[in-house]
């Protein structure tokens, strides 16, 4: 799948998550990381990191594509702690410019799924977290 449209997908995945905490966290700078921290680990709890060790751009351009993958959760905890930390300075740039509301969340869902892909910190979770499954068991 084209990364531009991932992009598009996590960014309204990011507004669900601001939308499920929005009513109850008023503080922004919380939200921010209470958003950053559920929008990995409840991405993990939906399947969509597996979804993405099979389909994701950047995993199929480093794993073979005739094996199936689970993504593992070994670091899921420690993974989502750094997503709320850069969501945290992601969101508190960005809030200079565009007012702190969904379209913010939107926004920062599509950078920072484009900056993962360029970074190559996409590449690096599929090497290190997409496990093979061996379908013949």
């Amino acid at each position: 799948m084209n990364y531009i449209i991932e992009s598009l997908f996590v960014g309204i995945y990011t507004c669900f998550i601001y939308l499920l905490f929005s009513p109850f966290i008023k503080n922004f700078y919380l939200l921010l990381l209470v958003c950053g921290f559920f929008k990995h680990f409840l991405a993990s709890s939906f399947g969509l990191w597996t979804w993405y060790c099979n389909n994701g751009e950047a995993c199929l351009r480093v794993l073979s594509q005739d094996q199936y993958y689970e993504a593992n959760t070994l670091y899921l905890i420690r993974e989502s702690i750094y997503e709320s930390i850069i969501f945290l300075i992601t969101g508190t740039i960005i809030s200079f410019i565009i007012p702190k509301n969904i379209y913010l969340f939107l926004i920062m869902g599509i950078l920072l799924h484009i900056w993962g892909e360029k970074s190559g910190i996409h590449k690096s979770f599929c090497r290190n977290s997409c496990d093979k499954i061996d379908e013949s068991n």
